[in-house]
């Protein structure tokens, strides 16, 4: 029996798959509107322990058991994880519940509408409605892990040799504009580890739970909290959004000036390093010498601000925007140790290791470290390439524009190239303004419009 689209897209945007917490539970529900369509199942777990209950859901036509999994075949790939809700209070559509769908004329809201909970409906309904009996080329269709916390699902899927295709269909909103090109991303981690005394007249604070210290057990010193608020934005468009870390930062740096002796107690604001964070709250009080916290921030400001104007020497129209841009998207404080992450999205000119050696001078400033998390290339699909012939018709014959386009983001397309598959990024929804952010949307005549698109295109595979 067949399963109707919206409503079933309202059931798994109210299951949470967030991507510090796993993908588990909706690649379970999943597994049998699968089976259904007459795919085969392989769930795999992470090689390696993540601390998150998560799973690759890999959905395929070859038998069970195959060592291929997509011998020279067509590769969909949709991420079934979702970042951070952020703060329900804005979710204003959705009276303040992130995973509850709510439709509105022609838009649904909810964490994952677009970025990409959605696309994998799409693309399991057309599959449905083609047949696995009547697809030549070996199918699958994967529901990854980890997208959101630097590509880690479909990495692992890489690194187990397990899919080899020879065509890729990689799900993101692009409002079914196929995108051929995208940045590459530099994502790195900057600590600092204060051994020791805490603040410079040698009183320690007192802890008050896992986020840092909140007033001293010995000294009247009086704590003081900022909170500074920015606004939301995918980490590839940061001018679309206004950090909250960076509002801290200027302030604390002017505070500093007046008080040369202001301690740092706590920061912490960002969930995830490629959200532009809406918010940071800022601890402060006094001591009797300078702050090395402090100083290691202002360390760490100054390399940042050097990257920002070298990024700005290249340029290159393909992109929106033009340049590489950066982003720091998560700063805390636990007890003793500051954590920051930041990544920069690089276009072709950019060299990644220039950049990182820039931000290398961190490990240089004593208790401080810095390591590079992920570092992805670009993906760069040519126009002359069968994958774009298949979907250039497709799209014509459904009645849509061809529209080349490149993504200032960086996907799980750049991996899927590395297995050799020729791959176009394309999916239901929009990107810019509308992901990583409260109010997330998509259109359900574009979902529709998606499953037209998915089965006129594995009709040409018939």
């Amino acid at each position: 029996m067949s399963w109707n689209l919206i409503e079933e897209a309202k059931k798994i945007i109210g299951i949470r798959s967030l991507t510090n917490e796993g993908t588990r539970a909706l690649a379970e529900h999943l597994v049998p509107l699968c089976r259904q369509a007459g795919l085969q199942i392989t769930l795999r777990p992470p090689s390696k322990p993540t601390g998150f209950d998560e799973l690759n859901l890999i959905a395929h036509t070859v038998p069970d058991g195959s060592e291929d999994l997509c011998p020279n075949g067509l590769l969909m790939v949709t991420h079934l994880d979702t970042v951070p809700a952020g703060d329900p209070a804005l979710w204003t559509e959705t009276s303040g519940k992130p995973f509850q769908a709510t439709i509105k004329g022609d838009k649904i809201y909810g964490l994952g509408s677009a970025d990409t909970k959605l696309d994998f409906l799409c693309k399991l309904k057309a599959i449905e409605e083609v047949g696995v009996k009547n697809i030549k080329i070996p199918l699958c269709l994967v529901g990854s892990y980890g997208e959101e916390r630097a590509l880690a699902g479909i990495k692992e899927l890489r690194l187990s040799g397990r899919v080899k295709p020879r065509f890729a269909l990689i799900g993101e909103p692009s409002e079914l504009k196929p995108v051929l090109k995208h940045k590459g991303i530099l994502y790195m981690q900057a600590c600092f580890d204060l051994k020791g005394g805490w603040l410079g007249s040698g009183a320690r604070p007192r802890a008050t739970g896992e986020h840092g210290w909140a007033e001293p057990e010995t000294g009247p010193a009086l704590v003081k909290t900022n909170i500074f608020h920015g606004r939301a934005a995918h980490g590839s468009t940061p001018h679309l959004g206004e950090n909250a870390i960076f509002k801290a930062f200027e302030w604390l740096f002017e505070e500093q000036k007046k008080n040369p002796l202001i301690q740092l107690a706590e920061i912490n604001g960002g969930t995830v390093h490629n959200i532009v964070p809406e918010t940071c709250m800022l601890k402060t009080t006094s001591g009797e010498k300078p702050c090395p916290r402090i100083e290691f921030l202002k360390t760490f400001w100054g390399l940042y601000q050097t990257a920002q104007e070298r990024l700005g020497e290249n340029t290159d129209s393909l992109f929106d925007p033009p340049i590489t841009t950066g982003n720091v998207g998560v700063l805390k404080t636990k007890e003793d140790r500051i954590e920051m992450e930041f990544d920069f999205r690089l276009i072709p000119a950019t060299n990644g290791n220039e950049l990182f050696e820039i931000f290398q001078k961190i490990s240089h400033l004593s208790g401080a470290s810095l390591e590079v998390i992920s570092s992805n290339p670009p993906m760069d699909t040519s126009e002359r390439s069968e994958i774009v012939r298949h979907v250039s018709s497709s799209l014509k014959e459904i009645g849509l524009p061809v529209e080349f386009h490149a993504k200032a983001g960086n996907t799980e397309g750049a991996i899927v190239s590395q297995m050799g598959a020729e791959a176009i990024v394309i999916g239901p929804g929009r990107s810019t303004g509308n992901i990583h952010k409260p109010n997330e949307s998509n259109e359900i005549s574009q979902l529709k419009k998606a499953v037209e698109f998915y089965g006129v295109l594995l009709r040409r595979f018939c």
